[in-house]
């Protein structure tokens, strides 16, 4: 079956970008066959009988994305039956943005998203509960499915932490961003303190200064080379200069492989403190991270935060796809018909182990 999926990423590096292709990759095993079309660069698709659209706000602040989204929802020829995943959303009202880039047209594009999805799958319960919020303003009736973001795509067996730096990077942006002071006040903290910190930013290009550090570098890693950076970390750092972060891909991969994490108060960072305590620290006063790391527990293979695999996130996915293809399939043919047509494909019904929630 092939399904389009629509984003908006700069560049091969963003975070929406690597979801999206490992995505790709995770469903080919369930006879889905995503079709990528990122609605900052290009022009025209292929019809199919569904699409995916990702969504966060900060990929549609420019207008050119913007408008691109837009008349993709209201397009009179598109008859394709749509499903959102929402990697982030700000809620109805929210005042509390800092370094968050402010999308002007986000009403809007919400709008359009409830009348035209069948389905939305929000990756955490900071979405989902401002996805509500947006429901109740505009009294709206949409399927709401509730997967954790997935863990490390590919990752390493037995990994265990070498213990001898912290890790800071991801993608810099402005709520996390490589050059700020913040960022480079807190690598000189640890550095006094004997802490070695690795910061690897994706999204810059080499060669690229960086703050000072034990190790620093940049750009795309394979999946194997992401994955041992993270596994190997005693702890993961997330000083992000927000409050409304409600999705973080970082922070589900470095649980997945049962890494410490430390990080400012931001929703998400909340949300997996409740669910792994002893796994997550939560440290708005930057000057108090060395001390913390330097007195993080010599274990933690023990703990878990139940995230889910890739092939688990993608049979739900799947299964959420094949149910919409099936409503929107014409009506079964009769038995004689049907037994003209030896070897005909079966689909079995699938079944995972992951964390799924059906709100509505």
């Amino acid at each position: 079956m092939l399904v389009n999926s629509f984003y908006s990423s700069v560049s091969h590096s963003c975070g929406v970008s690597i979801f999206n292709e490992h995505l790709h990759v995770a469903l080919l095993p369930f006879g889905i066959n995503l079709l990528e079309t990122n609605l900052r660069s290009s022009t025209s698709f292929t019809p199919s009988l569904i699409s995916l659209v990702h969504y966060v706000p900060s990929g549609f602040i420019s207008s050119e994305a913007s408008i691109a989204l837009m008349q993709f929802l209201t397009s009179s020829k598109n008859a394709e039956t749509i499903c959102f995943i929402l990697h982030g959303l700000h809620k109805h009202g929210e005042r509390r943005f800092q370094k968050d880039g402010i999308c002007p047209d986000q009403e809007h594009h919400i709008r359009l998203m409830f009348q035209r999805a069948e389905s939305i799958i929000v990756l955490s319960n900071a979405v989902a509960e401002a996805c509500r919020t947006w429901q109740l303003h505009f009294g709206a009736k949409v399927r709401i499915v509730r997967l954790d973001h997935p863990g490390l795509f590919t990752p390493m067996r037995d990994a265990e932490p070498d213990g001898s730096y912290a890790f800071v990077g991801g993608i810099s942006r402005p709520k996390k961003d490589h050059t700020s002071r913040t960022i480079g006040e807190l690598i000189g903290l640890c550095e006094q303190s004997g802490i070695r910190i690795w910061q690897h930013w994706t999204n810059i290009p080499q060669p690229k200064p960086l703050t000072q550090s034990w190790r620093q570098t940049s750009g795309l890693l394979t999946d194997i080379q992401w994955s041992s950076l993270v596994s190997r970390a005693k702890t993961v750092l997330c000083p992000y200069q927000t409050r409304i972060q409600s999705v973080s891909g970082l922070i589900s991969e470095a649980l997945s492989a049962k890494r410490f994490v430390l990080a400012t108060s931001f929703e998400l960072a909340l949300e997996m403190q409740r669910r792994a305590p002893a796994l997550v620290r939560i440290e708005d006063d930057l000057h108090r991270w060395p001390d913390l790391i330097l007195h993080l527990p010599s274990s933690n293979s023990y703990a878990s935060a139940g995230i889910p695999k890739w092939d688990s996130f993608a049979n739900c996915v799947a299964r959420e796809l094949l149910t919409l293809a099936e409503r929107r399939a014409p009506p079964p043919m009769k038995i004689e018909q049907t037994m003209k047509r030896p070897g005909a494909p079966i689909i079995a019904e699938l079944h995972d182990s992951g964390r799924e929630t059906f709100l509505s």
